[in-house]
């Protein structure tokens, strides 16, 4: 008669070993970047800091954007620190007076820290945040302002005063540049004589201005802003983007001698990466102050 425990007993041991040959070709096919040994192996590039991924919330679809001003002791804020530190420490004799936030592809995060990067710098120096990005421009959403609101196309066209497209965002200090009127053609507008007229006017008035502009991979828009920036900060969203994506982006900046100064690998999950032996511990406090002054 059949030995049904046997069988039994065969066919878990065969479904184990399927199992883990099929997670290992899954790993070996995984072609994102999920660390910071991945970032500087593959790339060959300085990584800035990280961004851990934070838990969801229904109410909030982009909760990222305030993350840094809504819990100022958490890890999120702590990596934003850590991130900023690593800029200024970057250049201390010749300032990065403008920053330039960019990605491969859209959804990476490079709003959400440009908006955190401005918050934190906000807390020590006079900032302006421009939303460049007129495909899909976030920034006036992030601050409830309307779409229609004077911004930065406004103000390269003329037609509207400065003091009608900066808006004041009490909260953390800032100043705020949105996209304004969607135009056109937006390359020719940041590639033109008058753009670079209103960011050297621009450059008198604040300590520091953080640029949120297009993706590399979708438009041109960063390698126009390249010349006119002191420093780039590209953002990768963590075990998802291709590496290879990521590759021809740096790859187009590099090219026109596009000032990199570092990656930013965003939406880390933390707790994933500590299974596989992954410490990041060095980029951020998650169990230092941090957690004690959350447990207290």
């Amino acid at each position: 008669k059949p030995k049904k425990s046997l069988i039994i007993a065969l066919a878990f041991v065969v479904s184990c070993m399927i199992g883990v040959m099929l997670s290992f070709l899954k790993e070996a096919l995984n072609n994102t970047l999920k660390t910071a040994q991945d970032i500087e192996n593959k790339l060959g590039t300085t990584m800035l800091g990280l961004l851990p991924l934070l838990p969801k919330q229904n109410k909030n679809a982009f909760q990222s954007y305030d993350a840094y001003l809504n819990d100022p002791k958490s890890a999120f804020s702590e990596s934003v620190r850590t991130i900023r530190t690593g800029i200024v420490l970057s250049a201390l004799d010749s300032p990065h007076k403008v920053l330039c936030c960019t990605s491969s592809v859209p959804g990476e995060g490079k709003t959400s820290t440009a908006l955190s990067l401005a918050f934190s710098l906000g807390q020590m120096e006079n900032v302006l945040l421009i939303d460049a990005d007129m495909r899909r421009p976030s920034i006036a959403k992030a601050f409830s302002l309307s779409g229609k609101s004077p911004g930065l196309s406004n103000l390269v066209a003329g037609t509207a005063s400065l003091d009608d497209c900066i808006h004041k965002d009490d909260r953390s200090g800032i100043d705020v540049l949105p996209s304004g009127i969607i135009p056109p053609n937006p390359l020719e507008l940041l590639s033109s004589r008058r753009f670079a007229k209103v960011l050297e006017i621009l450059e008198t008035k604040y300590d520091r201005i953080v640029i949120d502009t297009a993706p590399t991979q979708a438009v041109s828009d960063a390698l126009v802003l390249a010349p006119h920036v002191g420093a780039m900060i590209y953002v990768i969203k963590a075990d998802s983007t291709n590496y290879q994506l990521v590759q021809n982006g740096l790859k187009r900046l590099k090219a026109i001698n596009a000032p990199i100064i570092g990656v930013v690998l965003n939406q880390v999950d933390v707790k994933k990466a500590q299974k596989y032996g992954n410490d990041y511990s060095g980029y951020y406090d998650s169990y230092g102050y941090t957690a004690e002054e959350q447990s207290a």
